[in-house]
């Protein structure tokens, strides 16, 4: 609608060149004129000849629940608004509302303003479920007074406070494919060389490429050393995957698929690594996108919001009167927000502990995939194949069901877990599989050089590393817990 009105000549820079929005013509798609000229030149014409009324009430007359509050600062363009919020969307919200277009426009609503508790501000942020800060290019939200404290009733609340991102699923899909391709073309020298890399150094050492790139590429901050480390990590593990270098004697007497299960499980173990670099490539980018906007909520920010401003300052009297002495836990509460991606009571309860909150409002997803799916995947299958072929040695498949049962359990924890839980726990997966991937690797490679069979050793490995994981997940669940309000 706003595109068609440009197009059709009613939205149009201000003469008074506040908005020049057509002159970056290659930004005016993914930009747009700002909320400012937006109103005045649309969303005010189209309300006043509806009676005046707002444009949530002439679109939805009976009204509607509110869920997500949306936080912004009206200097950005409409298109990147847009972009954010419809990207940043809250899967458990159905409606939001927004000052732009839940107030009525042309009408003088500073009665409505007398009290910022009881303003429409304050009474929508206690109806929603969350708060979505919206930054933008030009600077802070949290340099405007309005904004400021809207983020002080979300605090007293404990709402949920988001951080909006701009999609970025065009970068997504070239690095991603671009991993792909490695992957693609390390299968192809695999099957080519596939004689050639029977040889255990060589298959060692491309094992060795492929652990040391996944956890570089988790501990490395630079962007072009992560691209790079990714796409060697799986143009190795495709390369390995014809030559399958783990060896296994115990089932080859073993009838019917039993038999090829070790084989099939390399398989699966070697492509999923593919998989594996691909999505940490997905989290480089939304990383990056995070920080991002972390930058443009501190452009101008500076650290406090004493030093916020209101355009009229009959307002600007009222609100830091009703703040009062609660502008340290307002600006902690921002502060919480920017260096996690997410303010939740307990994220805030977390860092007043000393516990580090850096990006744990953003969840990584490739090391708990490789423990949550792939592990849980080859032990299940494990655990099947045992028990059909074992049943009478019931110790050979009782230690393989203990790793499965522990991963099920966890798996339904997070599912259940609020966001900012399951965030957290992401959080510590993943830094618990990287010290697993760094004890285990080097004993298979040990194990594989030796020549020996490694049936045990790998269970042993793989149900030691869920056993530790399961000691952590219960003291950091307990840390978590005991932090909370």
């Amino acid at each position: 609608e706003v595109w068609y009105a440009i197009q059709c000549g009613s939205i149009r820079p201000p003469e008074d060149g506040t908005d020049d929005f057509l002159d970056c013509h290659e930004q005016c798609g993914q930009i747009g004129p700002s909320i400012y000229t937006v109103n005045a030149q649309h969303i005010m014409p189209v309300t006043e000849q509806a009676g005046k009324m707002s444009w949530a009430l002439m679109r939805h007359p009976d009204g509607l629940d509110c869920h997500l509050f949306i936080s912004h600062a009206w200097q950005e363009g409409v298109f990147e608004f847009l972009s954010k919020v419809l990207h940043s969307w809250p899967r458990q919200a159905r409606h939001a509302w927004c000052c732009m277009l839940a107030n009525p426009q042309n009408l003088d609503i500073s009665a409505l303003l007398q009290s910022p508790r009881s303003s429409p501000f304050a009474q929508a942020i206690r109806a929603s479920t969350f708060v979505l800060a919206v930054p933008n290019r030009r600077s802070s939200i949290y340099t405007r007074l309005w904004c400021a404290y809207e983020a002080y009733e979300a605090h007293e609340l404990g709402k949920f406070i988001l951080v909006a991102s701009a999609p970025d699923d065009v970068r997504l899909y070239s690095a991603v494919a671009c991993t792909t391709l490695a992957g693609l073309a390390g299968m192809f020298v695999g099957i080519t060389l596939k004689s050639w890399l029977h040889h255990g150094l060589v298959a060692v050492a491309f094992f060795c490429i492929m652990a040391v790139s996944a956890c570089a590429s988790s501990l490395l901050q630079d962007p072009y050393v992560r691209v790079a480390l990714n796409r060697i990590g799986s143009f190795s593990g495709t390369l390995m995957d014809p030559s399958c270098i783990l060896k296994d004697s115990s089932t080859e007497d073993l009838p019917g698929i039993a038999a090829y299960e070790p084989r099939l499980r390399q398989h699966l173990f070697f492509l999923a690594a593919a998989v594996f670099f691909g999505l940490m490539e997905v989290d480089r980018i939304r990383g990056e996108s995070r920080k991002q906007e972390a930058l443009h909520l501190r452009r101008g920010f500076e650290g406090s919001i004493a030093q916020a401003t209101c355009s009229q300052a009959e307002d600007a009297e009222k609100i830091r009167i009703a703040i009062g002495s609660r502008t340290d836990a307002v600006d902690h509460a921002i502060h919480v927000l920017l260096t996690a991606g997410m303010s939740t009571p307990t994220l805030r309860e977390m860092d007043r502990a000393g516990i580090s909150i850096e990006g744990a409002g953003g969840a990584e997803v490739a090391l708990p995939f490789l423990f949550l799916a792939v592990f849980h995947f080859l032990s299940l299958v494990q655990l099947v194949l045992d028990i059909a072929f074992l049943r009478s040695v019931w110790q050979y498949w009782l230690w393989p069901g203990i790793p499965v049962a522990i991963r099920s359990l966890v798996i339904l924890i997070i599912w259940w877990s609020p966001a900012d839980e399951r965030c957290f726990a992401f959080k510590m997966i993943a830094k618990v599989v990287s010290g697993y991937i760094l004890i285990s690797c080097p004993l298979l490679v040990f194990w594989e050089w030796s020549h020996d069979d490694i049936t045990d050793q790998v269970a042993y490995t793989w149900c030691l590393g869920d056993i530790s994981y399961n000691h952590v997940l219960d003291a950091g669940s307990h840390h978590y817990h005991h932090v909370s309000p």
